[in-house]
């Protein structure tokens, strides 16, 4: 029987990081989103996954506004999605997020965690 206290990796890294809005994680044709974002920021967020598909193997960008950072990822075939306030440095942003996207694809919770997620 699974644990329905286990927290998916994307929220566990939204609550751990106080700078962090939102994370998305768009793979084998899925998205997540964590936490679920408002209608117009989810709309943003699926642009975004649309225009990463098009784009090359991997990607990297950041976007920044008055209000916020959007870190954008793209490994391979999975693209990843980090918006966060704009208090912090870019650096660590972009250190936070890349290790949690390393972490996360050695351990392969990925696939089986989105899997698991949309399968229910």
């Amino acid at each position: 029987m699974k644990s329905d206290t286990k927290k998916d990796p994307g929220q566990v890294f939204v609550e751990e990081n106080h700078f962090v809005k939102h994370v998305v994680i768009h793979a084998k044709s899925r998205t997540a989103f964590f936490p679920d974002p408002e209608p117009d920021r989810k709309q943003f967020f699926e642009q975004v996954v649309e225009e990463q598909k098009n784009a090359g193997q991997s990607t990297q960008l950041f976007w920044i506004s008055p209000t916020s950072y959007v870190y954008i990822c793209k490994k391979a075939k999975s693209i990843y999605i980090c918006e966060c306030t704009n208090d912090v440095s870019i650096s660590q942003v972009k250190m936070e997020f890349d290790a949690f996207i390393e972490d996360s694809q050695k351990q392969g919770k990925f696939p089986k965690f989105i899997t698991s997620l949309f399968d229910r």
